[in-house]
């Protein structure tokens, strides 16, 4: 199989993704909403709808098995029928672009991609990866990579609570690989197959550049990170189950969601980007520290759940120049917080809700440093229907909240304490027309 393949990052580079394979055509598009303010990056560059448009209408990944390299995963060795891949013992490695079919058990080995250049496709039809020193898949070199889950199958992917860096492949100072899945480069995860990602030793997933995910059913438990993309974290469909100590979607600048079924459990935050989080459409069910953070945070459609032991959604500044902002266009949001120094919707910036309906249950509904403005949908704070919002503010800068917030250890350390006088004052932001 021979693809073209390119991740430009949806917010970081305003070049949206060009995503073909010549061994497929299976078209599918999403609905997402076509109205969207500028977001800006951490570059400074801005989303737009057609931006997003673009991506759901991007054709689905598929993949061409006929001519595929066989890997047989028997145990304790591995056997290859083909070119471009070899085994030695229990470590399979893949050496030049292609597609390549593993299939078996792996009791403690790895599959290692060193293709630099390369465009490689791993299809996984029923594989059970177990490695008790490194990644159980690690893509050390590559243009690119796709891991495609073929229908109709489970495959399990395990590591150890450590690493040993032992080969040349690896860096401890580095850190590399650090997740049971890594790539180095952009990755794709596609198909309708179920994967389990296992990661004991610290994430669960994680790519290095961007990370593509479409279509799968995705079990992740991790000790860090369930999901990481290091530039962009994007996700089309699929069905998700994500715990973990940190958090269940991070993207180190956006993270992008077009639709999907999200259960997140236990994590710090349950989405998180630097820069901007898009959820254009899908059902989540989010039980978390935090439910929702990042410098900018649109939700323009779907049904999301938050139970908060903190803040629901949190707009903190993290990218300099860039005004926090919580914008809701529409879906059914509802949100219950812990007791204590938590808030519902939480902006060192602005809030701007025009549609939807939002519902908050908690000590402090609304806690913004900017301006709040209601333009239209339904609002809700502890049952009661309002048309503005009243602001509790005065708890905690950038994000970090009085009291004890875990790190990816599963230990303490503390957060922004609240100015002095704590919440004694409140502000109130007529709503606006509508």
């Amino acid at each position: 199989m021979k693809k073209v393949f390119t991740i430009v990052s949806v917010l970081l580079t305003l070049a949206l993704l060009a995503f073909t394979l010549t061994s497929c055509a299976d078209t599918t598009t999403a609905n997402t909403k076509t109205e969207t303010t500028a977001a800006a990056s951490s570059t400074g560059e801005t989303v737009t709808a057609a931006d997003l448009e673009a991506l759901a209408n991007e054709s689905d990944v598929t993949v061409d098995r006929s001519g595929a390299t066989k890997i047989s995963l028997n145990g304790s060795s591995a056997s290859v029928s083909g070119s471009g891949a070899k085994a030695d013992g229990s470590t399979v490695t893949v050496s030049a672009g292609g597609t390549y079919e593993l299939s078996g058990t792996l009791t403690d080995g790895r599959v290692i991609v060193d293709a630099k250049g390369e465009e490689v496709t791993l299809i996984l039809n029923g594989v059970n990866i177990t490695c008790s020193y490194s990644s159980a898949i690690y893509v050390y070199e590559a243009k690119s990579a796709t891991v495609y889950l073929a229908a109709g199958t489970e495959n399990t992917l395990l590591d150890s609570s450590s690493y040993t860096y032992s080969d040349s492949y690896s860096s401890e100072a580095d850190e590399e690989p650090n997740a049971c899945l890594y790539a180095k480069d952009d990755l794709v995860i596609a198909g309708s197959g179920k994967l389990t990602v296992n990661g004991n030793a610290d994430n669960g997933i994680t790519s290095n550049d961007t990370l593509k995910i479409e279509s799968v059913n995705l079990t992740v438990n991790a000790k860090n990170h369930a999901v990481k993309g290091k530039d962009d974290l994007i996700i089309k469909s699929g069905t998700y189950t994500l715990s973990c100590a940190g958090d269940g979607l991070h993207g180190d600048a956006n993270t992008t969601i077009l639709n999907g079924t999200f259960s997140i459990t236990g994590c710090d935050d349950g989405i998180h980007a630097d820069n901007t989080v898009t959820i254009s459409s899908g059902t989540f069910t989010i039980d978390a520290h935090e439910g929702v953070e990042g410098t900018i945070i649109r939700i323009n459609d779907g049904t999301v759940t938050i139970n908060a032991s903190d803040d629901g959604i949190n707009a903190a500044k993290k990218i300099d120049g860039v005004t926090p902002l919580v914008e809701i266009n529409g879906g059914n949001i509802t949100i219950n917080m812990g007791q204590g120094d938590t808030d519902g919707v939480d902006s060192n910036g602005d809030i701007v809700i025009n549609g939807g309906t939002v519902s908050v249950n908690g000590q402090s509904p609304f806690d913004y440093d900017g301006t709040a403005t209601v333009n239209g949908g339904t609002v809700y704070a502890n049952g009661t229907q309002v048309t503005s919002l009243t602001n509790q503010f005065g708890g905690g800068m950038q994000g970090e909240r009085g009291g004890q917030r875990p790190d990816q250890n599963g230990q303490s350390d503390q957060g922004g304490q609240p100015p002095q006088g704590g919440r004694g004052q409140q502000r109130t932001t007529e709503a606006t027309d509508q």
